[in-house]
């Protein structure tokens, strides 16, 4: 139990609110205590603290550059606890956040003190909770705050990334003494003096309710007299005024100060809901505008747990984003009624009913973000659990979740605190819903509120009262949701229907549980003129349920509203009887055909999407090709197959051949599950290929914060020539590959680059098509292959980019390896381009005569032939962008004009003279890039314009002959680098 009694004084001109602060502390703990801890919270904005100091997602480093007199402090002085002077301890040290005093006698049970001490505190620019702008002061965190002692002994954690604090309920008297013209909102109510609301009210001349009443009988909190006869606020100096504040019930005092405030007022429960805001905010504020949003807002959290206890709630239009609650006041950055829903909710969910957020912050942050999702559904705004619920499956298939319910210290970072405390919590309240039902949930938080309000909460009073309203054992659900990380999977593993001697259907349903999970679901059937369900506990791995309906049963489903978090919702249903699906070999799994858009691809999280689309293409063999392509996915990330069938017509000035190719795809099935893991299958009988290849990759994500992309592959691949009419004798001999690859990829973020590594080592057989094969081609053998890219890409100054790249690649064998395994040097080798009809054969639409694309890889040596072959190489090139528009649009997101160079070493093609020695060739010109997102895909379209080659007669448009200067160009749909 506290007590303060606080008078301070705004020194605008140096951004300093100082004062004295007496506290009487009574001990209702079982403890005898022997020493007494306040936090000093604006004391993390200096250089050097703890807080801005530490790595954090947030950008609070910041603080640490700022000079004097930008950054914040808290000063305390002349400590005295029962008269004793005492000397400060700080346990953080050297951050000074915390400040400890050693009690000059034992503090019993039930046993009081009297804590006094001067004070400074100024807040810091930028702001952050607490902050200044001209005249302008937001208060969050200002005076020397008592720290809780609870059963985890005195709670001296360093601040949350939120800072916001647990605190002790208790009275507040706060003699404030400011500028006469500053217009004030603060927690508690004004027993005398001007705040301003009068001069500020909009529309002026309306009436102001001050409730200087409300508390029938208001005391000195250290002294315990009356204050009718003792709350004048006497004269104040000359410019200056006096306002003097009281609250009771509350954890902490807030303030807001702004001279050129607007005030509204409102009202809810005959409490008034004082507005603020600033000049400007007419249209979006005003008019009655957020007024009208907060009396919302509070009548919908009354309506859920009870009558709100305070005499008025205040918004303020602060001065930094977001937004910050504090008892009887909400500190907004915007008017969005999500933001005030959320921060007056937190008015219930820590102010009313205050739990420790540094030890069970989902009781608070995940509560809040619950009930004002629940508001906006009764609204009939849809759509926001289906995302929530799909962000935490995400999170929990990558094995990045961790317990809900734990000090926030154990959590990896920061963003993963906020995710599993705002967002998996958020989540575990909707489960709880779904297991009561909305009405005994409503009982659940009316009861809540009523045993726990202005007390502590934790975890233990939530889950007494849920079981104690709702008749049901909880432990298990509260244990699997917040303290441990588990996957919920159900299935149908069977179903039979029998006809009873009534006519009506009785249909035995086999549930089966595949993961630790524990959640109880209801099992639907769906009959040909009604539907029943019943319920499955879900504890067991196995579980018989019977369900009676009228008419004959058509399906059977587990869990159709997609309450229970199970992952995997294409094994939870079964038809009787024949279904289309089986001829996809889909079985009874839930399937979405669509026509594809080639550009955007459909996820579900219900169902398998399957999206059928034509293709065409031309080549010099085939001619004209037509066929039709069907590719799945399941939640963007599982059952991504594509089975494409062509036929070549033959139709064209060079067409000859009619060929049937398919191409089959298998990716990542849900069976093969793992955090990290992908797997592919690839089959192919393409344009004169045979094709094969199995690939397997792990991802290595540490946490939600990293941003890094690590994976390691292995792959075992085998590609055959049997068609030769199709290939380009300058990228393929007659003969095939067998290769086990390894590889490496790496992408992050460093100081502003974006920085990207790929490598790749294989071992390999090629052999030759001997009856193809001209005389003297060299023997069947085996080879290596090592490549090696790098890249780095950064904005400079306002428009200016920059962009590097470097290559390393070599094939190691005996004599006279197969083309289709050398090192390219212009672009992309035959292999990289085998997935692109548009590349894949000969005289395709973007290797015909007169058509000059680039396709980036190799040494990217782009103003070369694409055939530029070599069994070594070693490339650079470098980009510099200037960047002429930048917007919204599909087409042109980013219109540049740049300049580039690429240089590189090499054999093979390079040496003319078949001594296979390693030559150097360059290139450079400017390019124009603009880049595109239409749908899913974000793409570039890149303009080159090599005007000088170091040598012409390897360009691609000069030959024998060329110049080094002269007018190129090439077209690419993908970056160079």
């Amino acid at each position: 139990d506290v007590s303060y009694r606080i008078a301070a004084s705004l020194e605008e001109r140096a951004g300093v609110l100082r004062g004295t602060q007496v506290l009487l502390y009574r001990n209702q703990s079982p403890d005898t205590l022997r020493s007494i801890s306040f936090h000093l919270y604006l004391n993390a904005f200096r250089p050097g603290s703890r807080w801005v100091t530490a790595d954090s997602a947030e950008g609070l480093h910041r603080y640490d550059e700022l000079p004097d007199p930008l950054y914040g402090f808290n000063h305390v002085s002349r400590v005295e606890i029962d008269g004793t002077p005492v000397d400060p301890i700080w346990p953080l040290a050297p951050d000074s956040t915390i400040v400890r005093f050693a009690l000059p006698r034992p503090l019993a049970p039930a046993d009081s003190i009297e804590v006094t001490m001067l004070w400074d505190a100024r807040p810091p620019f930028p702001p952050r909770r607490s902050g200044r702008w001209g005249r302008h002061f937001d208060f969050g965190q200002w005076y020397p705050r008592v720290v809780v002692y609870d059963r985890h002994g005195w709670n001296e954690q360093p601040l949350l990334p939120s800072g916001e604090f647990y605190g002790e309920f208790g009275t507040y008297l706060v003699q404030l003494d400011v500028a006469a013209d500053q217009v004030v909102g603060a927690t508690g109510v004004p027993l005398c003096g001007d705040p301003g609301w009068e001069r500020a009210r909009r529309p002026s001349g309306q009436p102001v309710t001050f409730d200087r009443d409300w508390y029938d009988e208001p005391r000195d909190p250290v002294a315990g007299v009356v204050l009718a006869d003792s709350t004048a606020c006497g004269a104040s100096a000359p410019g200056r005024k006096t306002i003097i504040w009281y609250a009771e019930d509350v954890h902490h005092f807030a303030l807001s100060l702004n001279p050129d405030y607007r005030y509204e007022e409102g009202d809810i429960l005959e409490r008034p809901v004082r507005v603020l805001y600033q000049p400007g905010d007419e249209r979006t504020w005003g008019a009655g505008l957020v007024t009208r949003r907060t009396e919302t807002a509070l009548a919908w959290l009354a309506e859920l747990f009870g009558p709100y206890p305070w005499p008025q709630l205040t918004n303020v239009h602060r001065l930094e984003g977001g937004a910050t609650e504090y008892p009887m006041m909400v500190h907004d950055g915007s008017p969005g009624m999500g933001l005030i829903l959320h921060e007056v909710g937190h008015n219930y969910l820590m102010g009313i009913l205050a739990n420790n957020e540094w030890r069970e912050g989902w009781l608070d942050e995940g509560f809040t973000n619950f009930q004002a999702r629940w508001f906006f559904e009764t609204q009939g705004v849809r759509g926001g659990y289906e995302s929530l619920e799909r962000r935490v499956i995400d999170w929990d298939l990558d094995g990045l979740s961790e317990p809900v319910s734990q000090p926030g210290h154990r959590f990896r970072d920061a963003a993963t605190y906020r995710a599993m405390t705002y967002d998996k919590g958020e989540l575990f309240f909707h489960q709880l819903r779904a297991i009561f039902g909305e009405e005994t949930m409503r009982r659940v938080l009316r009861r809540y509120y009523e045993a726990y309000e202005f007390r502590h909460v934790d975890e233990a009073a939530l889950r007494s009262v849920a079981e104690d309203v709702a008749g049901q054992d909880l432990s298990t659900f509260f244990r699997q949701s917040l303290h441990e990380t588990v996957l919920y999977d159900y299935r149908v593993a069977g179903a039979r229907r029998e006809q009873l001697s009534d006519g009506r259907w009785r249909t035995r349903v086999d549930v089966r549980r595949n993961a630790a999970g524990e959640f109880p679901v209801e099992v639907w059937v769906f009959a040909e003129g009604d539907t029943a369900r019943a319920g499955a506990s879900g504890r067991g791995d196995q579980e018989w349920v019977e369900i009676t309906t009228l008419t004959r049963p058509r399906k059977v489903s587990i869990d159709p509203r997609g309450v229970s978090h199970d992952w995997n919702l294409l094994n939870n249903q079964e038809h009787f009887g024949f279904r289309s699906s089986m001829l996809l070999l889909q079985g009874d799994r839930p399937l979405d055909h669509y026509v594809d858009g080639y550009f955007t691809q459909r996820t579900a999280r219900d169902r398998l999407t399957v999206g059928w689309a034509p293709l065409a293409w031309y080549n010099d063999a085939g001619g004209w090709t037509f066929g039709l392509r069907a590719r799945g996915d399941y939640l963007g990330r599982f059952e991504g197959h594509t089975l494409a069938v062509t036929q070549s017509t033959g139709w064209g000035p060079d067409g000859g051949r009619n060929d049937l190719d398919a191409r089959l795809v298998l990716q990542n099935p849900v069976g093969l599950r793992a955090p990290g893991l992908g797997q592919r299958l690839a089959l192919a009988s393409v344009e004169g290929r045979l094709a094969a290849a199995v690939e397997v990759e792990k991802s290595f994500r540490r946490s939600l914060a990293d941003r890094s992309e690590r994976t390691l592959g292995i792959s075992l691949a085998w590609l055959a020539t049997r068609t030769r009419q199709y290939l380009d004798p300058r990228f393929y001999d007659d003969a095939g590959t067998i290769e086990l690859s390894g590889t490496l990829r790496l992408r992050t973020r460093a100081n502003g680059w974006q920085l990207a590594l790929e490598g790749l080592l294989a071992g390999g057989w090629m052999y030759r098509d001997r009856d193809a094969a001209p005389a003297g081609a060299g023997p069947d053998q085996p080879y290596g292959r090592l490549t090696l890219t790098t890249s780095a890409r950064k904005q400079l100054v306002g428009p200016l980019r920059i962009a590097g790249r470097a290559y390393v690649g070599a094939t190691l064998a005996g004599d006279d390896l197969v083309r289709q395994r050398l090192v390219y040097v212009a672009g992309a080798g035959p292999y990289e381009r085998f997935d692109n009809p548009f590349l894949r054969s000969r005289g395709s639409i973007l290797t015909r005569e007169g058509v000059y694309y680039h396709e980036p890889g190799g040494a990217g040596v782009r103003a070369l032939q694409p055939t530029t072959a070599a069994s070594q190489a070693y490339g650079l090139s470098l980009e510099l962008e200037i960047d002429l528009l930048r917007g919204d649009r599909a087409f042109g997101r980013r219109v540049a004009v740049g300049l580039f160079a690429d240089a590189a070493l090499a054999d093979g093609d390079l040496d003319e003279g078949g001594a296979n020695r390693i030559l150097g060739i360059a290139d450079g010109g400017i390019g124009l890039r603009a880049d595109h997102r239409i749908g899913q895909t974000s793409f570039q379209t890149r303009f080159d314009f090599p005007f000088w080659v170091s040598r012409p007669d390897l360009a691609h448009d000069d030959g024998p002959g060329g110049s080094a200067f002269g007018f190129r160009w090439s077209l690419s749909f993908v970056p160079a680098i």
